[in-house]
């Protein structure tokens, strides 16, 4: 694996911008291997009909975070990274404003890395646990 990710600058121009990241408004606060949290502003195009932030939302954030992480962390090396497998455990609502997800890197594998993330809403109460597995795969055909 790479000694060090690339910045977040040279990434954005190797790779490009997530189209899906730009939907949800994602603020990447860092996307380092090692740590990573991204933030989001609730707002009435997140929310599900009874006015709850979607569960979808939360569980795409953090998807977002390890995918781009773990991305950033084995790009110089010639590898991907895609998500494997989540889950998602919520454990309270999030209504309005703003929702943080820190994800910590619990394994760094040559072909998998294993995520735990927390979401917490704007208040620092934390709202979702979450584990995810990313596949580590090499870009070269």
């Amino acid at each position: 694996m790479a000694e060090t990710a690339p910045s977040r600058d040279e990434f954005e121009r190797q790779v490009g911008p997530s189209r899906f990241d730009e939907l949800l408004e994602t603020e990447w606060v860092s996307d380092e291997p090692g740590e990573a949290r991204v933030r989001v502003d609730v707002r009435d195009d997140l929310r599900q009909p009874f006015g709850l932030v979607h569960g979808g939302v939360l569980s795409s954030l953090v998807e977002s975070v390890c995918s781009r992480a773990t991305a950033r962390a084995v790009h110089a090396d010639g590898k991907a990274a895609m998500g494997q497998s989540i889950t998602v455990s919520f454990l309270r609502p999030v209504r309005d404003g703003r929702i943080e997800v820190t994800a910590r890197a619990r394994h760094r594998g040559s072909t998998t890395w294993i995520w735990q993330a927390e979401v917490a809403d704007a208040e620092g109460r934390l709202c979702a646990l979450a584990q995810m597995t990313m596949a580590v795969r090499s870009l070269r055909a």
